[in-house]
């Protein structure tokens, strides 16, 4: 028996399926089923009934699978404390970041602390906020980065910076210094991202103005993926949409001047670092934080 094995049948028991638990273990399908194969053979037990799809734990699997979750806790309890005695940043961590930020800040902050813990393995996941809760429950991913979080179950959040929204158009009308005021904002035709949608709503209805209602009851293009795709919809077709002022590091000097800012400072967001509950990483998360709020406060100056 060894540490492998006992993360390869809790993987099995998550996804109910051999071919997406060797994924989720990086490991070849084969290699997964022979090592559970071995666990079987040693212990002359049948973890798994392989008859049934999806694939089902035995009763007898059960509770060995609840032992190895036991085991492989105070297996990751034991590696943090190790790390903490010897003072050292290594290993790996899975961080997912919010599709509306992604792009903008992954380039700022990969680099340089990836150079500052060379022992530190960074695996980043560019997902959607539904998918970010989802993958937290599964320990999928060991943090996120999501704006004004909104979660059903309960997390840590770390405060890492303030963001603000920003309308970048080709079809606004510019104004004085760029500025612009909800109301002047036509939300029937506007490309939408949907978690940008869903934050919306949240923001503006807290702010009591007609524009919640207007957003609320009009036909609203929103879409997912990649804000940097709805930005290039626009530089080739015309349009309007939302945009993380962030996203103005990379614009040339003629897209900052379809960059409009709102004359009240209604849309600032805050952005936060959520991880679970767990001992696990501790340390890591919490020198992330700290260069994520040092390197991401400076980048949005």
């Amino acid at each position: 028996m060894n540490f492998r094995q006992l993360e390869y049948i809790i993987a099995v028991e998550r996804y109910r399926n051999f071919n997406r638990a060797s994924l989720a273990c990086d490991v070849a399908q084969s290699t997964l089923s022979r090592e559970i194969q071995r666990l079987e053979k040693e212990f002359d037990i049948i973890i798994f009934d392989r008859s049934r799809q999806p694939v089902l734990p035995t009763l007898k699997g059960l509770d060995l699978i609840g032992k190895a979750k036991e085991i492989r806790f105070q297996q990751k309890e034991f590696i943090q404390m190790a790390f903490e005695k010897k003072d050292e940043i290594s290993g790996q961590i899975n961080l997912a970041i919010t599709e509306i930020l992604a792009p903008y800040i992954t380039p700022i902050f990969i680099k340089k602390i990836t150079k500052k813990y060379p022992k530190l393995e960074i695996k980043i996941l560019e997902l959607s906020d539904r998918r970010i809760e989802d993958y937290l429950i599964n320990e999928q991913v060991d943090a996120a980065v999501m704006i004004n979080p909104s979660l059903t179950h309960g997390y840590y959040e770390q405060k890492l910076y303030k963001e603000k929204l920003c309308v970048y158009s080709t079809e606004i009308k510019q104004t004085e210094n760029n500025l612009i005021s909800l109301r002047d904002i036509n939300f029937n035709e506007i490309l939408l991202h949907e978690d940008l949608r869903d934050l919306l709503m949240r923001q503006i209805k807290d702010l009591g103005t007609q524009s919640f209602e207007r957003l609320k009851n009009n036909k609203i293009k929103y879409l997912k993926g990649n804000l940097e795709t709805l930005k290039n919809i626009i530089d080739m077709n015309g349009g309007t949409m939302f945009i993380p002022k962030i996203a103005a590091i990379y614009m040339s000097k003629k897209q900052r001047t379809q960059l409009l800012m709102f004359r009240e400072n209604t849309l600032e967001l805050d952005v936060n670092l959520v991880s679970t509950r767990g001992f696990e990483k501790k340390h890591i998360i919490k020198k992330l934080v700290n260069e994520l709020s040092n390197l991401l406060e400076f980048g949005t100056l």
